[in-house]
């Protein structure tokens, strides 16, 4: 049964797939277009969501609890890297935007689609100290998709924030994470209230949205940048051996992500 599903997603995702955004401008000597910085992004993220919905098939049947974890994982992370593009479209055009937007909701239909795996979350964080014990979601506390009054409340709250009304965005993010604590965009949303705040400049508060993402979502793709900019905030705040600590263990525990070559560059900064 859930082979048939899962199939008939994929068919209806990979007809969408052929029907998306259409990367126009100059056409180079070979009779290729040439694509922007941005059109190319755009692409692989394109190319990459059709290789996920023909891995997504392929596991139905037989894929290892591991693969099914890491398909989830990558899947995440894919809509993260839409949801920034997003967060940076003010000045595109309104075709781009609404493209994201549609990429971003398959995305979330091929997250849940993936069965869940049972104790798929640790209970602590790696390396964590005993005062640091993490309150961790189970698959059973957390939907595999968001309900549509928590991602419509997600989007108009985003949205608040994409447009510089930061307060109302900080409102909106509490309000959201109040109603649904252990929701699909609750690692998001401390996410985005704690740069909310960082805009601000109110670290203090900034720095606990961070620190809440990380004690609370250590499974979340966006770890490493949570971490990056707890150590940023501890650097504000003139705490500087806890800021080199934590971007340390950024640069330990990700060593490959970008969080962790932004983190290394503010180390040789403040000489850690």
């Amino acid at each position: 049964m859930m082979s048939h599903r899962l199939s008939a997603l994929m068919a209806m995702s990979l007809l969408a797939l052929t029907g998306c955004a259409d990367f126009g401008g100059p056409i180079s000597g070979s009779g290729q277009p040439v694509l922007s910085p941005e059109e190319r992004r755009l692409q692989d993220l394109e190319n990459k969501t059709a290789q996920m919905s023909r891995r997504l098939e392929a596991m139905s049947a037989s894929g290892s609890d591991q693969d099914l974890m890491r398909l989830r994982d990558e899947v995440r992370e894919l809509r993260g890297i839409v949801e920034k593009l997003r967060y940076d479209s003010d000045q595109r055009d309104r075709g781009t935007k609404e493209y994201l937007q549609d990429l971003n909701s398959r995305l979330q239909r091929f997250e849940g689609a993936i069965p869940p795996v049972v104790g798929a979350f640790p209970g602590t964080i790696p390396g964590a100290t005993p005062g640091t014990m993490a309150s961790v979601p189970s698959a059973a506390q957390r939907p595999a998709v968001a309900s549509p009054e928590e991602e419509s409340a997600y989007l108009a709250t985003f949205d608040l924030l994409k447009n510089g009304k930061y307060d109302d965005a900080i409102r909106g993010f509490k309000s959201m994470l109040a109603e649904w604590p252990q929701g699909r965009y609750a690692d998001n949303a401390w996410y985005w209230m704690g740069e909310a705040n960082y805009v601000k400049r109110d670290y203090t508060a900034a720095l606990s949205s961070f620190q809440s993402l990380v004690d609370r979502f250590p499974t979340s793709p966006k770890l490493a940048d949570g971490l990056y900019k707890v150590g940023l905030c501890q650097i504000e705040l003139k705490r500087s051996s806890e800021a080199k600590a934590t971007l340390q263990r950024v640069t330990r525990e990700f060593p490959t992500s970008n969080a962790a070559n932004l983190s290394r560059q503010k180390l040789e900064q403040i000489g850690g």
